[in-house]
């Protein structure tokens, strides 16, 4: 931002504040206020300021500074430290503060609106303290709906899309997915480019692009089929089918190993299933697993099915979440009053602080 351009040349430069007043010709109040970001410099000015400073405009006006990808990651991560050790509204403040600092930077809006609704989601907030953050996510995620970017575009709507199911609103829930493309046309064509594109690279020879381009379609796939099949669970236990559920539920979690994805996938369906019949002793059992596989680092390039995949997985970072979830998510309320379960809670709780 301009006022730390200012703040910081100045100092470099060995500059006080009064002589770039006097210099400018203006108050020192007025270059106090500049620096703090309270106001801006007149438009007058801005030339002879650059040339005291000894910068060229753009680098005023912050026009080539951007924040790249791998520092989008790494400010994800530090707000979800801030939000577990200081509380949601520090995490927040943070996130609007680097917005502000990069307005026009999609991705950087994108990757902070979801990873603040999705703690949100397990805070401990009540409805009315809730209610003012979620007017932030809304507003974020409607800027992004009309985003140039299909991508990012069709994601904020998904994402308002779920929220307006959740709360209950399914016309506007039905108004908004009905802007939304078809989705099956958009997977098609895609996946029409992707075999085109590997059949050109490795006819060009190229063929780890070939398999890392094809690897990552695989891995989308995947990932799809698992969250219709959880779906799939969830609508047959809904109609009362249990049966045709433990079908579904078996088939999910062996093609979490035939597929070499992540173990603790495997456990999921089956603990939609015992949960719905209120078993505690196989939710308990179940649970153990899921915490126990949390603990194990994934090394996804380690399968023949990816390994031109480089991605950084930690699952460990996503043991807080879990563990809120499972203290305050009413599906769990049946577990609440068994020691067993309290101590399994505590005891990875223990494993965090450590």
């Amino acid at each position: 931002m301009m006022n730390l351009v200012i703040q910081e040349r100045r100092k470099e430069l060995g500059l006080t504040q009064e002589q770039v007043a006097e210099y400018l010709n203006v108050s020192i109040p007025a270059v106090s206020k500049w620096e703090k970001g309270l106001t801006s410099p007149d438009i007058s000015l801005l030339p002879p300021l650059a040339r005291l400073l000894k910068v060229d405009l753009n680098t005023l006006f912050c026009f080539q500074e951007d924040i790249s990808q791998q520092e989008i990651g790494i400010l994800c991560q530090e707000i979800t430290t801030i939000i577990q050790t200081k509380g949601i509204a520090e995490g927040f403040e943070m996130a609007k503060q680097k917005i502000h600092e990069y307005p026009h930077n999609e991705l950087l809006l994108h990757c902070l609106t979801l990873q603040l609704d999705g703690l949100l989601t397990v805070s401990d907030l009540s409805p009315d303290e809730m209610h003012k953050y979620d007017d932030i996510i809304v507003r974020w995620y409607t800027h992004l709906a009309d985003s140039n970017d299909s991508k990012i575009s069709n994601s904020a709507n998904y994402m308002m899309v779920s929220r307006f199911i959740n709360k209950g609103d399914y016309d506007k829930a039905q108004e908004i997915l009905d802007l939304m493309p078809d989705k099956e046309d958009i997977i098609s064509s895609m996946a029409d480019k992707q075999m085109l594109q590997s059949s050109i690279y490795q006819h060009q020879g190229r063929i780890d692009e070939a398999n890392k381009d094809l690897q990552n379609a695989l891995l989308i796939a995947l990932n799809k089929i698992q969250m219709l099949l959880y779906k799939m669970i969830d609508i047959e236990l809904s109609a009362g089918k249990m049966q045709t559920a433990k079908i579904i539920a078996n088939k999910t979690s062996q093609m979490t190993k035939l597929f070499g994805l992540w173990e603790y996938n495997s456990f999921v369906p089956l603990l939609m299933i015992a949960t719905a019949e209120k078993n505690v002793d196989e939710c308990i059992s179940i649970l153990r697993k899921m915490l126990a596989a949390m603990l194990i680092p994934y090394n996804i390039n380690s399968s023949p099915l990816f390994y031109n995949i480089s991605k950084a997985y930690n699952p460990k970072q996503m043991l807080p979440v879990i563990l809120s979830e499972m203290e305050k998510n009413s599906n769990y309320s049946f577990l609440q009053n068994y020691d067993e379960f309290k101590e399994l809670i505590f005891e990875y709780k223990k494993l965090i602080e450590k």
